[in-house]
């Protein structure tokens, strides 16, 4: 095993040198001329993807190379298991990986610490080996994908998708990068035999071997839905392609101008005052917020954004550090540290890690800062209530500053903001008429006693997570007291069977991606569960369960099982549905029909 192993590394020593070499002139190319630890979340992204293809070609040309029939036989007859040699050769590719992947950024991330003054915290040392575990990861689905069974291997390369979704942060996206590539180190033992194509007679094996084959089969009638919404766009008929959209819809809702949408929202009121609003609308600034979808955590791997900002007073340059909670100062003319910045005159640390959202002015999770150039501090200016969290930070609404919460808008003395650095109370507070997690925007206007304003929830309907998408008006007056003046409903605008495919196709699937999606994550309290589908659609899952427990009976008996295994078969494909079908067409060939015997002649 280990002279397997050397010869693996021999082979591709050459190659890991190339690509190691391209990797570190890239980044170090890239590192002069920007902060690669303080890039937003896409150029991560890029970065993933180049190293899980990279490690995926590896993969593919390393145990295609010995897939030809000669090769792969004379590999497997040698005196080892074959588990052995499985190990000896992704164990080299590992390795490759290694040198070619993590000792790049390891090396870059040892010149920013040592060479330069940029903040390199702890999470930024994790990134070599985020990086190695994806391009491992992308190798063992290329291998797989040459390995097993060509009907359905490539199914493989499913898992490494699972990174793009993960709401994961930190360590724990590295535990899903285990488990990812754990679970194609037990595919790839599987398929690691004399005959790839030959179906494994385990149980648990069959079920790790048909689980990404079914996900993949959901995943692609899914996207089939698509070429509905295509026949529909060609025809006219889809509402987004309409000039005018259908009334009272999602897409209306989506579209319209914050004046517009008040006048919805008033436009099914009673009050004897929905005339004087509607001049009033006419008439005023109407102010739009829209909520955030995530927020920065601390030790997560990536950045929502740059957590950085600029002096340009005094040349600095203010990075903020995960490890001291804090801003590190840099000059970016000397290239000389500043210090650290903290909130107050104490210098203390955030309680959480803070963004810039517009020019000295800073938010975190839990409150809102402002830089003063001139003393070069930062003052906490709006502090949240204790079990509240941003979801959208400070900006002008009129005379006062307008703020969401998850919970609530909250409505600041303008004056006070502008003319000092204290911290400010709010006038008004309003709270949110649902989860923050399927809220899509807010739009009020200031009245001569009050606010006007209106909550529109739409986030999440065209993916089945919104059933009952809706918008709240209410009125709230100088005292603070809220007065709810209409409520609507907004229809889908296309069929629930559409929007909810993803559920009848199969619940079980579904119930499983989404776990796989929060698998390690911390809650998120921006994030909104799915809400219940329709009964409709549940009964529309289970017509779809009945038709695979059928068809997989007809499918079954034209394949070769044994009784007991036919039946477990039958009975999956009841429960998990069409996924699980399509699975069962693909793991096992068609019985092939018994030759007839000819007469013999006389």
């Amino acid at each position: 095993m280990i002279d397997l192993f050397k010869g693996e590394l021999l082979r591709f020593r050459l190659w890991a040198l190339v690509a190691a070499v391209i990797n570190l002139v890239a980044l170090a190319f890239l590192s002069r001329m920007v902060d690669l630890a303080q890039q937003p979340l896409q150029v991560y992204q890029v970065f993933c993807v180049v190293y899980a293809v990279a490690g995926a070609l590896l993969g593919l040309y390393q145990m295609g190379s010995y897939r030809k029939p000669n090769q792969w036989l004379n590999l497997l007859h040698r005196p080892l298991h074959r588990l052995r040699i499985a190990g000896a050769l992704t164990a080299a590719g590992v390795v490759v990986l290694l040198v070619a992947v993590a000792l790049p950024i390891a090396l870059v991330a040892v010149y920013q610490e040592s060479l330069t003054p940029r903040v390199v915290d702890m999470r930024h040392w994790l990134l070599p080996i985020a990086a190695w575990l994806i391009a491992v990861s992308g190798y063992l689905a290329g291998a797989y994908a040459m390995v097993g069974d060509r009907r359905y291997a490539f199914t493989g390369f499913l898992l490494p998708n699972l990174f793009m979704y993960s709401q994961a942060s930190g360590v724990a996206m590295l535990g899903v990068h285990l488990f990812a590539i754990a679970f194609l180190v037990v595919l790839l033992a599987i398929a690691f035999k004399p005959d790839p194509a030959a179906p494994s007679r385990n149980p648990l094996a069959v079920l790790a071997v048909a689980l990404p084959v079914q996900v993949g089969a959901y995943f692609l009638a899914w996207m089939l839905g698509y070429g509905v919404e295509l026949g529909w766009t060609v025809s006219g008929t889809h509402p987004l392609g309409m000039p005018v959209p259908p009334k009272g819809g999602y897409i209306e809702a989506d579209r319209a101008e914050g004046k517009d949408m008040l006048l919805l929202g008033i436009d099914a009121s009673r009050s004897p005052e929905a005339a004087l609003w509607r001049e009033q609308v006419a008439l005023s600034d109407v102010h739009t917020r829209y909520p955030l979808r995530n927020l920065p955590v601390r030790n997560t791997l990536t950045n929502p954004a740059p957590m950085e900002f600029d002096d340009g007073e005094n040349s600095v340059r203010w990075v903020f550090s995960h490890d001291r909670m804090r801003f590190v100062g840099y000059g970016t003319l000397d290239k000389r540290a500043r210090g650290e910045l903290g909130v107050g005159e104490t210098r203390a640390a955030f309680p959480a890690p803070t963004l810039q959202y517009a020019a000295g002015f800073l938010f975190n999770a839990n409150a809102a800062y402002q830089y003063d150039a001139g003393q070069q501090r930062i003052f906490e200016r709006i502090r949240l209530p204790r079990g509240e969290v941003m979801a959208s930070p400070p900006e002008p609404a009129g005379d006062n500053v307008l703020v969401l919460s998850d919970r609530a808008a909250y409505f600041y003395p303008g004056r006070e903001a502008v003319n000092g650095l204290d911290l400010l109370q709010p006038l008004l507070r309003v709270p949110m008429p649902a989860h923050v997690g399927h809220f899509s925007r807010m739009d009020a206007i200031e009245l001569l006693d009050g606010y006007l304003v209106s909550f529109t929830y739409t986030w999440g309907v065209w993916s089945g997570e919104l059933q009952q998408p809706f918008q709240q008006l209410v009125r709230v007056d100088d005292a603070g007291k809220v007065h709810e003046v209409a409520r609507r409903a907004i229809d889908v605008d296309l069929p629930s069977a559409y929007t909810n495919r993803n559920t009848w196709l199969s619940p079980v699937i579904r119930a499983l991606c989404l776990g796989a999606r929060n698998l390690f994550a911390a809650n998120d309290p921006l994030k909104a569960k799915p809400e219940r589908v329709p009964p409709s659609v549940l009964w529309l899952a289970a017509a779809c369960c009945l038709l695979s427990l059928l068809a997989a009976i007809w499918v079954s008996g034209r394949q070769v099982h044994s009784t007991r295994g036919r039946w477990a078969w039958v009975v999956l494909c009841g429960v998990v549905g069409l996924p699980a079908l399509a699975s069962l067409w693909l793991l096992y060939p068609r019985r092939e029909p018994l030759p007839v015997a000819s007469p013999a002649l006389a």
